[in-house]
């Protein structure tokens, strides 16, 4: 099986965050424009919002949040972070009904995964593994040219891999979950200041226990991805996100830490991310020109 194929056309993709919400616009595979604007404050706003970035060019358009959805429906099931309450709201069928435009509503990992699969530093690859690390961590997984979803849409969720049953608590009600160290927050609350960039910049300059922070955090990152590796038999990583910036500095403890289940799971190429801010975005576009 091959890469899927996008549909031709123009497509609108947007990525709600937190505070940012990114757009672009796709021609064909193109980025014909892109743009970022604040998150409005519920998702009734946000839906007013995108309606009025689909000009009458678009012929689709994807959604993709952070968190579970069901994409058959087009709903928002689990989404803590935008503000307002998502949880429950049609987001598919309120922003069809705005724009005339069919919509998919797609998490955001597995829409950075699109991206880079079709598009970024996995393209060409039938198989990847893909860690998004921002506020949390999020994951994804493709075989054989397509990325697996599951009935939640949280298929490859290597950020709640448990690589510490005794670390700290995690949003998802576990403990010790990857992205409660290798997520920014987690990052934070180890060091003692932040942001997660200026951790990463101390340890540029020298700082040890900066250093062993993230060493901390490409440890977990190693564990959450071998275990990942293991169940799927993949041999690549594509890793991005916000956090990805200190890669570099996570690398050595992260392969160190594929390196010693070698035997089992065979050597994994760690390759950074290529599409930068806007890949989820971009791969909300591609999803919202997928036909079926």
């Amino acid at each position: 099986m091959t890469h899927a194929a996008a549909r031709p056309g123009r497509r609108l993709g947007v990525d709600v965050g937190g505070t940012d919400t990114k757009w672009v616009v796709l021609d064909g595979d193109t980025v014909a424009g892109a743009g970022t604007v604040p998150t409005p404050p519920g998702p009734g706003e946000t839906m007013t919002l995108v309606a009025s970035l689909a000009d009458p060019s678009v012929e689709g358009i994807g959604m993709a949040l952070p968190g579970h959805v069901d994409r058959e429906s087009g709903t928002a099931l689990f989404v803590p972070n935008p503000p307002g309450d998502w949880d429950g709201y049609p987001a598919g069928p309120r922003l069809s009904a705005l724009t005339g435009r069919p919509v998919a509503v797609v998490n955001d990992a597995r829409a950075f995964a699109q991206a880079e699969l079709l598009l970024g530093a996995a393209r060409g690859l039938p198989d990847a593994l893909f860690a998004v690390l921002g506020t949390g961590v999020g994951g994804a997984v493709a075989l054989r040219g397509a990325v697996l979803v599951g009935p939640r849409d949280n298929l490859g969720e290597v950020g709640h891999v448990t690589v510490d049953p005794s670390g700290p608590p995690c949003c998802c009600g576990n403990r010790g979950c990857a992205e409660t160290f290798a997520g920014g927050p987690g990052i934070v609350r180890a060091y003692g200041s932040g942001p997660a960039a200026a951790v990463a910049a101390a340890a540029r300059a020298g700082d040890e226990r900066a250093a062993g922070v993230l060493a901390r955090a490409g440890w977990a990152l190693g564990v959450a991805l071998g275990d990942a590796a293991a169940l799927f038999g993949v041999g690549t990583a594509v890793v991005g996100g916000g956090v990805s910036g200190a890669l570099d500095l996570m690398r050595p403890a992260l392969e160190r830490e594929l390196g010693r289940r070698r035997p089992l799971i065979g050597d994994v190429a760690v390759l950074p991310a290529v599409l930068g801010p806007r890949a989820g975005a971009i791969g909300a576009a591609l999803c919202g020109g997928m036909s079926g």
